[in-house]
């Protein structure tokens, strides 16, 4: 399902509470009360999706990541800090007066790992839930990114090379490629994915072997890991060197199998200046925006109530969804 991000608002065909209240309201038969199997398919809503500017008053937003619980962590380069933002929209610094900043990551316990770079070198910094910053590695280079190569070894990127960092903080080339890596990503099962600048998606061992994993359309920026798994890019070929038609906007975007398919269809249509994006666990997007000094959140994926148990079922917002697939408890 595609989506349009535009300016903050609410936009939907018709009212939520009318939606859950009219048409596709849940019946009040008594029988339905007393069964103990009773389905909990997806209830499905011809809607736009809920798009909000979230309230952090970012500068230069350069990264975010959503955790499992929802919060969210979004770095800001120009600001020096890392804001967190929890589901009830509070907000509060995580770190401050950290320079240089260009990635982040998390763990399972919401610890930010922070990529900086200052006058030549890299720092990775980890950042307690309590906000105590730990240096971790310090790095000769200016990395452009990095990921979590199992629990206490990472990855870090400088040009065209791939560097193993240990928990000793020894370093070890890994592989050089022929063009410079743009972005890396770990994934849920703690393998790591590197995408290059000519629209390569590599996973990577840390033996140095590589396999393809498949190409990037358009000129891609970042890769993504979605809910399930999957991986996903942020592109646009209207930059030079990219892959595909220079028509192929902003968004987010499956691989391709091959570097001769045509370019797919979006999943996210993105406005431009989006730098950076990322999923939380139901599949809603939140985008990291320094054009706009915006982060702002898109949500079609909800959990609601079952009126009949105490399960929760899933409402998913869809413009083009077609009348036959429209549904309710």
């Amino acid at each position: 399902m595609a989506c349009m991000v535009g300016a903050a608002g609410v936009f939907a065909d018709e009212p939520v509470a009318g939606v859950l209240g009219g048409r596709v309201a849940a019946p009040v038969a008594d029988d339905l009360n007393q069964l103990s199997g009773h389905p909990h398919s997806p209830l499905v809503v011809r809607s736009r999706p809920v798009i909000e500017r979230l309230p952090v008053q970012v500068i230069q937003p350069v990264d975010l990541q959503v955790a499992r619980s929802g919060n969210i962590f979004i770095a800001d380069a120009q600001a020096d800090c890392i804001f967190r933002l929890d589901m009830l929209s509070s907000v509060s610094l995580q770190v401050q007066d950290l320079a240089g900043i260009r990635r982040i990551c998390l763990d399972a316990d919401e610890a930010v790992y922070v990529l900086a770079a200052v006058s030549g070198e890299s720092c990775i910094h980890q950042i307690t839930p309590d906000g105590r910053r730990i240096p971790l590695h310090t790095l000769p280079f200016p990395a452009q990114c990095f990921a979590r190569a199992g629990s206490t070894e990472w990855l870090a990127a400088e040009g065209h090379n791939l560097w193993h960092i240990n928990t000793d903080s020894e370093r070890t080339l890994l592989v050089r490629f022929t063009v410079p890596v743009l972005d890396l990503c770990s994934d849920a099962g703690g393998g790591n994915t590197a995408l290059l600048a000519d629209g390569s998606v590599l996973q990577v061992g840390l033996d140095g072997a590589t396999r393809l994993a498949g190409y990037a359309p358009g000129s891609s920026r970042r890769l993504i890991c979605q809910p399930d798994g999957r991986l996903v890019v942020l592109a646009n070929a209207s930059v030079a060197g990219g892959r595909g038609p220079s028509s192929l906007p902003l968004g987010i975007y499956p691989l391709v199998a091959s570097d001769n398919d045509s370019p797919p269809a979006a999943l996210a249509n993105l406005p431009e200046g989006t730098l950076a994006a990322g999923f939380d666990s139901l599949g809603n997007l939140c985008l990291a925006n320094p054009g706009l000094r915006a982060v702002t959140r898109v949500t079609s994926r909800f959990r609601i109530p079952c009126p009949h148990c105490r399960e929760s079922v899933l409402l998913i917002f869809d413009a083009n969804a077609q009348p036959e697939n429209l549904g309710g408890f």
